[in-house]
């Protein structure tokens, strides 16, 4: 972990309230929102950028105008200096990846070119949440999770996102969580890793193995004023 800012994936199931966790941030936050709707954070005091419209409002359609605006959307964080956010919130990596391979099959119509599309798409995708990841803001990136099966037959967690990239997602972060419903129904956040939850982890060393999904919470656990303990 850098000593300014957290890096920090999480994974959890279709509807598990990913997306509300960036409501429970308490500093400036802005939601990068790839998926349909953002009712979970109404009354929240966040900002949002949705790739499925443009600044006007207008619905873009084609997969290439919102991969564009994601990479427009980042620019922008890129080259502005001394915006008031000190976290972006990017909602989903299995959405985004999934774009993008609308995308690329229309850039790669012919059936002979699913090698070199494949391999545009490991590039493309590695490199947004490479340079998402590397602002300088607090960055949590969320993921769908599946259930998958090892060698062995075991089942464990793996993160749905088309690819191989899925195998190495969880090494371009500090932090990974599973956003997880316990028998009563009671959400917490799993910080360390289970033969089930292989990848979870905390380089912290502060968190516990279950944690309340409160970032803001969480943040101030392994930081003190943007400095490590």
């Amino acid at each position: 972990m850098d000593n300014q800012n957290l890096k920090c994936l999480i994974g959890g199931f279709s509807s598990a309230g990913k997306t509300t966790l960036a409501g429970t941030i308490d500093t400036p936050t802005l939601v990068i929102s790839a998926e349909s709707g953002l009712l979970s954070l109404r009354g929240k005091e966040v900002d949002y950028i949705d790739l499925n419209v443009n600044d006007k409002g207008e619905v873009l359609k084609e997969p290439s105008q919102r991969v564009k605006r994601l990479a427009d959307v980042f620019q922008y964080l890129h080259d502005t200096p001394n915006l008031k956010y000190k976290n972006v919130f990017l909602d989903s990596l299995s959405e985004i990846g999934e774009l993008l391979v609308e995308k690329l099959q229309k850039d790669f119509p012919d059936r002979k070119d699913s090698f070199p599309m494949w391999g545009e798409y490991s590039k493309v995708m590695k490199s947004i949440v490479k340079k998402f990841r590397d602002l300088p803001y607090n960055v949590f990136m969320t993921c769908i999770i599946e259930v998958d099966k090892d060698q062995n037959n075991k089942r464990f967690l793996s993160f749905d996102i088309p690819g191989r990239i899925s195998e190495k997602l969880p090494q371009y972060f500090d932090e990974v969580f599973y956003l997880m419903a316990d028998e009563d129904g009671k959400r917490h956040l799993h910080t360390k890793a289970t033969d089930t939850l292989r990848h979870a982890k905390d380089r912290s060393g502060r968190l516990e193995a279950l944690e309340n999904p409160d970032l803001g919470l969480i943040t101030k656990k392994i930081f003190v004023g943007g400095k490590e303990k």
